[in-house]
Order: C-alpha cells, then sequence, then structure tokens
C-alpha cells in the first residue's frame, strides 16, 4: 500500500490481471496466466480484444473491476485500444484509488485490502 492506505500500482494491475483471466476463462478462451498479463510487458499492454473479449464483454468486466476496487474506470480508458489492456485498466483504477480520502476506508467497504 501507499502512503495514502491505497493498493499499490502491481496490486492495481492484479486485480485487472485476474479478472481478465476470469473473464476469458468464462467465455471459454483460453487465457494466459494472470502472473504473465502482469510480468510480461507485451501481454500487459495487450488490448484485451485482441485475447477473445468483445465490447459487451469489456462492459461487463469494467463492471466487475469498479466493483471489486470501489472506483471508476473513465470511459475514454475503457475504449480506446491503447488503454484497453491490463496496464491501461490498473493505472486508471491506481489513479483513481489515490482519489478515494482515506478516511472512508473504501478498500475495506469493498473488502478489497490488496
Amino acid at each position: 500500500m501507499n502512503s495514502h492506505g491505497s493498493p499499490g500500482r502491481e496490486a492495481c494491475d492484479r486485480l485487472v490481471a485476474d479478472l481478465v483471466v476470469e473473464a476469458l476463462t468464462e467465455r471459454g478462451i483460453s487465457a494466459p496466466d494472470a502472473d504473465d498479463l502482469v510480468g510480461n510487458a507485451e501481454l500487459r499492454s495487450l488490448d484485451i480484444a485482441l485475447l477473445g473479449l468483445n465490447s459487451l464483454d469489456w462492459t461487463a468486466l469494467a463492471s466487475r473491476i469498479e466493483e471489486a476496487s470501489g472506483t471508476e474506470i473513465p470511459d475514454q480508458v475503457l475504449v480506446r485500444p491503447e488503454s484497453r489492456c491490463v496496464a491501461g485498466w490498473g493505472e486508471a483504477v491506481f489513479a483513481a484509488r489515490n482519489l478515494v480520502p482515506e478516511k472512508t476506508n473504501a478498500h475495506e467497504k469493498k473488502g478489497w485490502d490488496a
């Protein structure tokens, strides 16, 4: 956690990666390992459309990420291919998490204490 009590960037990327793998698996699509989605620079920045998820899948995935993190991902991050990846969505969650006032304990309310 950083000095503001929010999860670090890698934890945010990991949350996104775990949920991407879950979404792919639910659709019957062969999924890379979540560790690879975080640790491999090429996979980390790969548009999730190229992994096999369509626009309806992105919307559902974004809702899961927002619910799990207690944040909102900006629309432009969701739709721009260069941002629609583990790195882009992880950065958006990280940025939003650091805007949540410490006194609200939002990460505890959502049960996410990564």
